[in-house]
């Protein structure tokens, strides 16, 4: 039975995105980590839950923030990664226009030098305006900068889609930002 499902999620994508070692958990090049090691080391953290309780937790994100291969009997997190994972199975052409929600407060570090991964593995795009605005509110008031992904793209670009609103890619030069 879950007891705390919002504290046990973001344990796990910690642990999943940036530190698993913290949980003795091992991670492969792909970001893949045993389902029964996951739910031991939440259980010496005092959570106990069984594999339906991580599948319903999933379900319950406004978007999709971790992969369960219930096949193989493991889970990773799809994305916002600071630990250097795999995700060539992931390339996917974009759409013609992504957006990038971010505080007001770094518009100024964006305009003069693009977007840059920071202390990510990639810079994270949404295909829903709203998506993108809601993420920027997180750190204070929100701004949402259109990105050409297109002609990105076109250039070389690799992108990557983790879930239905979640796009991935490389730093961004400031010539494919629209700040209007």
């Amino acid at each position: 039975m879950i007891t705390d499902e919002k504290r046990i999620s973001k344990q796990i994508s910690y642990w999943l995105r940036h530190h698993p070692e913290d949980g003795g958990l091992v991670i492969d090049d792909f970001g893949w980590t045993n389902i029964p090691d996951l739910i031991n080391a939440l259980k010496i953290r005092g959570h106990d839950v069984v594999p339906d309780d991580l599948i319903k937790i999933s379900t319950s994100f406004d978007k999709v923030r971790w992969e369960i291969n219930v096949v193989e009997n493991k889970i990773r997190a799809t994305h916002g990664h600071s630990i250097n994972v795999v995700i060539e199975d992931k390339i996917t052409a974009p759409p013609a226009v992504l957006y990038h929600g971010t505080a007001l407060k770094f518009l100024e570090s964006i305009t003069a030098a693009g977007l840059k991964t920071m202390t990510r593995q990639f810079v994270h795009l949404s295909s829903e305006k709203d998506v993108a605005l809601q993420v920027g509110s997180r750190h204070g008031k929100a701004v949402v900068i259109k990105v050409n992904a297109q002609l990105l793209h076109n250039a070389g670009h690799v992108f990557y889609k983790t879930s239905d609103n979640v796009w991935l890619t490389k730093e961004i030069p400031t010539a494919y930002l629209d700040f209007g």
